[in-house]
């Protein structure tokens, strides 16, 4: 057995980006499925439960009919948060924010907003102020 990668962006890439279970990462890459695991949970990547009843494995997948609240929520799950609002890059992110408006499951269609750029986006703000 080789020593495991000690490179959070390896495992992103691998776990999340393509998607691949742990068993493939292990079997590829010849690491044990335990130390896979390990590494996972000490870059704070979250792991699913059960890995062969995923996404689209899964009975109740609804794909690109998904609600959205549940959307939301899944891209919250797949969408790396950033450090900083993605459009002011001064405060910190508190919302994941459609871009397009037509709610797909993509993430690269939402991005990481604090709580005034995404009203402002929204055109909320404006409502706020009495139409200013």
């Amino acid at each position: 057995m080789k020593k495991c990668q000690e490179n959070k962006e390896f495992f992103e890439e691998q776990y999340l980006k393509l998607r691949k279970s742990t068993k493939e990462i292990s079997k590829e890459f010849g690491y044990s499925h335990v130390t896979i695991w390990r590494r996972l949970k000490k870059f704070g990547i979250n792991r699913s439960i059960s890995e062969s009843n995923s996404m689209e494995k899964n009975g109740m997948w609804k794909g690109e009919k998904v609600g959205y609240n549940s959307l939301h929520l899944w891209i919250r799950k797949h969408k790396p948060k950033s450090d900083f609002c993605e459009k002011c890059k001064i405060r910190k992110p508190i919302d994941i924010s459609n871009i397009s408006g037509e709610y797909k499951r993509d993430i690269n269609d939402f991005e990481w907003l604090c709580r005034r750029c995404h009203m402002k986006s929204d055109g909320r703000f404006k409502n706020l102020k009495g139409g200013r």
